[in-house]
């Protein structure tokens, strides 16, 4: 691995080349009920190249959280931990690490997820020889014990690769509960720190899911080149108790508040593909909407109402029987016939 990238410029009084001096990373983690899982999060980041902190900002967690990472940071100088007086969600609270970061890039990791050996270190490499802003990677999915799905992002290939990703693109790989064969949704990424505090980006505060979808797409709306390496060197970890994992009616209002936004924001970048791949993502949005009402109402017992709105909106029957559980499809095929027609 090269340790560091030659300057094209930069000569000393001989006329040699000089080093670039390496780039410093602040690491992002915004932390709530992960107790079991943060010192292993942490670990995972301190033995990186190039990591001068690791900002910790718990999110008025009650499991334990923040003493761990208290515990950890009065051994460790790099660690600083932020507490939060009241949860606020994930985009507030990697909010707040963004104001106190001081490297020249910043890293996103969740307080329950992973990363490889070196995986920045190697990120640097690619966004420094492609002139990145923005730099992700594949990731690989865990179990909550740690251990390997064998399920990635993407596909990945025998050979690394790595492909640049733009706005339309970035939307079209992250429609909601979509079937796509490419899937960029949930990447973690590293972005240039400067370049977040020369356009003023934050994340969302307002949005309990799809924070990070929102924020990158700020920074390719304000012209970052967003780079994507295929290996997968972060470890996300799958575990129902996570926010990830719930959508509830007033996530998919909010979702639809951002959606709105969207479509402005695309149509005043004017690339008309990015604002065709916005619609599709609104059908997709409103299609997942209906979906999450279905299971709401079943959840709360109301089996009736549940199958009476799935029959007036039966765009949602493709996600009941992908994602829904086997009584409510039970239930669905005694009440309406399979084969109509469910306009996805």
């Amino acid at each position: 691995m090269i340790a560091s990238v030659l300057s094209s410029t930069a000569e000393d009084g001989c006329g040699y080349l000089q080093p670039k001096p390496a780039a410093k990373i602040s690491v992002v983690v915004a932390a709530f009920n992960v107790a079991p899982f943060i010192a292993d999060a942490i670990a995972s980041t301190l033995s990186q190249s190039n990591v001068s902190e690791v900002i910790v900002v718990d999110d008025a967690s009650n499991d334990g959280t923040p003493e761990i990472v208290a515990n950890i940071a009065a051994v460790e100088s790099r660690v600083k931990l932020i507490k939060q007086a009241r949860n606020s969600g994930p985009g507030a609270a990697r909010n707040v690490a963004l104001k106190h970061a001081s490297g020249d890039w910043v890293a996103i990791l969740d307080g329950d997820d992973l990363m490889a050996p070196e995986r920045l270190a190697g990120l640097i490499q690619c966004a420094e020889a492609t002139g990145a802003d923005i730099i992700g990677d594949n990731f690989e999915r865990i179990t909550v014990d740690g251990k390997s799905t064998g399920d990635y992002l993407f596909p990945t290939a025998e050979v690394p690769f790595l492909f640049e990703v733009d706005s339309a693109t970035f939307i079209d790989a992250n429609q909601v509960l979509g079937k796509k064969r490419f899937s960029l949704g949930a990447i973690k990424v590293m972005v240039r720190t400067d370049f977040i505090a020369r356009h003023e980006i934050t994340h969302p505060e307002d949005l309990p899911v799809g924070e990070d979808f929102q924020f990158i797409l700020s920074c390719l709306f304000a012209g970052a080149r967003f780079v994507v390496v295929s290996t997968p060197s972060y470890k996300y970890r799958l575990r129902p108790g996570s926010q990830s994992w719930r959508l509830t009616d007033e996530h998919m209002a909010k979702l639809h508040v951002a959606h709105a936004a969207l479509l402005r924001d695309a149509e005043q970048a004017g690339c008309a593909r990015a604002y065709e791949a916005a619609v599709d993502y609104g059908r997709t949005l409103d299609r997942t909407t209906d979906f999450v009402r279905a299971v709401s109402l079943a959840k709360e017992g109301k089996w009736g109402e549940g199958i009476a709105w799935i029959s007036a909106h039966p765009r949602a029957l493709p996600l009941v029987i992908r994602y829904g559980s086997q009584a409510v499809l039970n239930r669905l095929k005694a009440a309406m016939p399979l084969g109509r027609s469910s306009h996805p």
